[in-house]
């Protein structure tokens, strides 16, 4: 039976539990507000088992930074349930959070569910995916200094990851899986810091125990690669906010203000879902910042709703 919640009985329903969204809750649990956190158990950076330029917790496996999180909010009562949202909606002052068998009322919202990043339809490619298939470099780049690289990608993200992973190494090759959609200039660039493009189709990855040995080419050629760092795209990895009505931005994530508030009244976003290229401390401090404004919102809505009942009580004299 569906149970239909008819007053808010939460000051800010989180939906995710990554970095941004437990950050967010912690904020709000330690200025005492009524919080869950809502999360359906997939995370954005499943495939990976370390993350890198975090502060104090470099090298740490993202799970247990997860895992400290949830401990760390019990202590302000702030729930974390593993449920998934299937719908929402803005109603009368609140906002409406449809789970299986059940619905929250919450008086805001802030969506943190992260991106997916699309894959690669490549044979061979989930051996490697993120043991030595990578989207960062800023996060795994240094794990492969001066190894044999590859860049899977095409057009301005091509250039992009190529030029940058030069930083790491003096041996990278980039390839577009077809026309490389360079201009002239970017050409000239790749070429200048010396990246080969190659634009034979990818028809394939060798690997041994998850460590990429080498590329299979169209033409039946191999290339002897040790890692690979790729853009597909992404997307949005829950539809929440285009059924609240949210604008998207052309990459697909969430267009926010900079309070990370929506352009949906009560509803914020943090996070990779609102910044893709967000490394995890610029993931959890949108949390945090989306985390002031709403306390700062919500206070302010109690006040005013203070003045209202002292106007009441002193006209009805």
């Amino acid at each position: 039976m569906n149970r239909e919640a008819t007053s808010p009985i939460w000051d800010c329903i989180v939906v995710g539990a990554g970095p941004a969204g437990l950050n967010a809750a912690l904020v709000l649990g330690r200025a005492r507000w009524r919080v869950v956190v809502l999360d359906d158990g997939s995370p954005r950076n499943y495939a990976t088992h370390e993350m890198h330029g975090v502060l104090g917790h470099d090298g740490l496996d993202p799970a247990e930074l997860r895992a400290r999180g949830r401990a760390e909010l019990t202590g302000y009562g702030v729930q974390v349930v593993t449920l998934e949202v299937q719908d929402a909606e803005v109603r009368n002052g609140a906002v409406h959070v449809t789970c299986p068998g059940r619905t929250e009322l919450a008086r805001t919202v802030l969506l943190a569910t992260g991106m997916l990043d699309e894959l690669p339809d490549i044979p061979g490619f989930a051996d490697v995916w993120g043991t030595s298939a990578h989207t960062c470099p800023y996060c795994d780049g240094y794990e492969h200094r001066d190894e044999r690289l590859a860049v899977l990608a095409a057009g301005d993200r091509g250039e992009h990851l190529a030029v940058l992973l030069r930083q790491w190494s003096a041996d990278v090759v980039l390839l577009s899986n077809g026309p490389h959609h360079l201009t002239a200039d970017q050409l000239a660039r790749v070429q200048a810091v010396g990246v080969s493009v190659i634009e034979l189709p990818v028809v394939g990855l060798d690997s041994d125990d998850g460590r990429l040995r080498c590329v299979r080419l169209g033409d039946g050629q191999t290339l002897d690669r040790e890692a690979l760092f790729f853009y597909v795209g992404w997307r949005l990895r829950s539809d929440v906010a285009r059924t609240l009505g949210c604008e998207l931005r052309a990459d697909g994530s969430i267009a926010v203000d900079p309070n990370q508030a929506t352009t949906v009244d009560r509803v914020y976003a943090a996070g990779n879902c609102s910044e893709p290229r967000a490394l995890v401390p610029a993931a959890a401090g949108s949390g945090t910042t989306a985390a002031v404004a709403i306390n700062a919102r919500l206070c302010f809505e109690d006040a005013d709703h203070a003045v209202t009942r002292t106007s009441l009580t002193t006209g009805s004299r």
